[in-house]
């Protein structure tokens, strides 16, 4: 009997610490993570020195306020037209000129889902989401201007950084911009 009372303290008591320790694990989440994923869907490729015009592209309906989005989208454009005079092509404001056309938009994933991203742009890089931080999408692409076809598709996903002042913003969007056109790079 007192075998029995022994065994079932300790029963108890075993069961009682292992409830005490058991810890749910959560994933890290790092508020600089970026997935980027890209696809090359023509082999045409411009030599430097060719031109190009931007023609950014916005979503309906936004969260964002009007001059919030016109803000983001001209840090984006003007890193754009960086990242590629930086790498040899000309930027022109008269499409007619242009040898390639360079499409992009921005969005925060509460305004485009993944599905949609997925369903109308063909490729979503997956960064999966945190409650604590508002994840956004950078599309960006390379239409030729002479065909009209997407050459090349880049997708990039991470998460707003709200307290960051307008040099760290410059800084961020000009990195997630060189990070996806070194794979449009790498493959004209």
């Amino acid at each position: 009997m007192k075998k029995n009372i022994t065994v079932a303290i300790a029963l108890l008591s075993s069961l009682f610490i292992s409830a005490c320790v058991t810890v749910q694990v959560q994933p890290q989440v790092n508020k600089n993570q970026l997935a980027i994923s890209s696809v090359r869907d023509i082999p045409i490729s411009y030599s430097p020195g060719s031109t190009f015009s931007l023609a950014p592209k916005y979503i309906k309906a936004t969260s964002l306020k009007i001059e919030q989005t016109q803000a983001i989208y001209k840090l984006y454009a003007d890193a754009i037209i960086a990242d590629l005079m930086k790498h040899g092509f000309y930027n022109t404001k008269n499409a007619n000129n242009s040898a390639f056309y360079v499409g992009f938009g921005v969005a925060l994933a509460s305004d485009l889902s993944d599905k949609t991203i997925n369903d109308e742009f063909g490729i979503t890089p997956g960064l999966p989401g945190n409650d604590d931080l508002k994840k956004g999408s950078f599309l960006i692409y390379i239409e030729d201007a002479r065909t009209g076809k997407k050459v090349w598709r880049g997708a990039v996903q991470g998460f707003a950084h709200e307290d960051a002042n307008e040099a760290e913003r410059e800084h961020r969007t000009a990195a997630i911009v060189s990070r996806v056109m070194k794979q449009f790079y790498a493959t004209n």
